[in-house]
């Protein structure tokens, strides 16, 4: 077994071992070798070292790639954090200690450039590379139903990090919850669409930028003030493996001064109405497990847990 890092003329076969390799239903599926360039390999901060293949004669058969999260003002990375955003290896070559070579490979890369931690997984609003093809609404992390993640992370010396819990709603099979105070909002609010969400970071354009993209707020009708906003993310890319039309529901926002009144349920329900009239089914939304009330928001909207994506940490020392 050879490893190396990447080459101008790997896509075609990381794009066929990504297909071979059943990442499961939160991993699209059907779509072109360009689509998976685009996600994967064009990003401006993409380090071709960061992306280490291992290859069996001239056949790609796994393949690990390696990045950074993103500082604290979402302008550029931070090289502190590091991040394992996808491993792979073929099912005919599993078991064969490539996987934990190709985690050692792209420890030494991190460590390289400068990384005093790693979270294997990536983690929510922290992985740079896959959004729109991995993990559904965003990569989150590695799905906990595919594969025994935590006993190969383990053995490769990390601990547990974080869990994100993957919520959706058919809105096909389920009705809008009815009560007085959401029929008052719906008296006393309007909804408010623009084509694209507005004020975004240089964080969010470089990892959605390529997606649909569309901003709700609910203002109140008499002084227009915002009492709640968010943003859809379209999911096309999932179509060929999920048979129906999907978006997902991200940064749902309340002022301080709005909190408590329900705001943030009567803003996902009317975002579900409307999307319902444009034939979406499948609506998802990411949510970090230990966020209770934010679990509680989207369960309130007929919302359900449907899947885990998680993620490993381990501390390293620089060199």
């Amino acid at each position: 077994m050879q490893y190396r890092s990447y080459h101008n003329s790997d896509p075609p076969r990381l794009h066929q071992l990504w297909h071979s390799c059943a990442l499961g239903r939160n991993a699209a599926e059907g779509f072109s070798c360009d689509v998976f360039e685009l996600f994967a390999c064009s990003p401006p901060y993409f380090d071709r070292k960061g992306l280490i293949v291992a290859l069996d004669g001239n056949r790609i058969v796994g393949y690990v790639h390696a990045g950074f999260a993103v500082n604290a003002e979402e302008t550029g990375l931070n090289t502190k954090d590091g991040i394992i955003s996808a491993i792979m290896v073929h099912p005919d070559f599993r078991r064969c200690r490539i996987g934990t070579e190709l985690i050692r490979l792209a420890e030494e890369y991190l460590r390289s450039k400068g990384a005093e931690s790693i979270e294997a997984g990536g983690g929510k609003n922290r992985n740079g590379f896959y959004c729109g093809i991995y993990g559904g609404l965003e990569p989150s992390g590695f799905c906990a139903t595919v594969a025994p993640w935590k006993e190969f992370m383990f053995s490769c010396g990390y601990g547990p990090g974080d869990e994100t819990f993957v919520m959706r709603r058919d809105l096909l099979q389920s009705r809008d919850p009815v009560n007085a105070k959401l029929l008052r909002h719906r008296r006393h609010l309007n909804l408010v669409i623009t084509d694209r969400p507005s004020k975004q970071s240089w964080w969010w354009f470089v990892r959605f930028g390529h997606l649909d993209s569309l901003r709700f707020e609910l203002q109140e009708k008499a002084n227009q003030e915002v009492v709640a906003s968010g943003q859809i993310i379209g999911m096309d890319l999932f179509i060929p493996k999920w048979g129906v039309r999907s978006v997902g529901i991200r940064e749902i926002f309340v002022p301080e001064n709005q909190r408590r009144h329900g705001y943030a349920q009567a803003l996902v329900l009317e975002i579900c109405r409307r999307l319902r009239g444009e034939s979406v089914q499948l609506v998802e939304a990411h949510v970090q497990s230990d966020a209770r009330a934010v679990v509680d928001l989207f369960t309130s909207a007929k919302f359900e847990l449907n899947d885990r994506l998680v993620t490993f940490r381990k501390t390293i020392k620089a060199d």
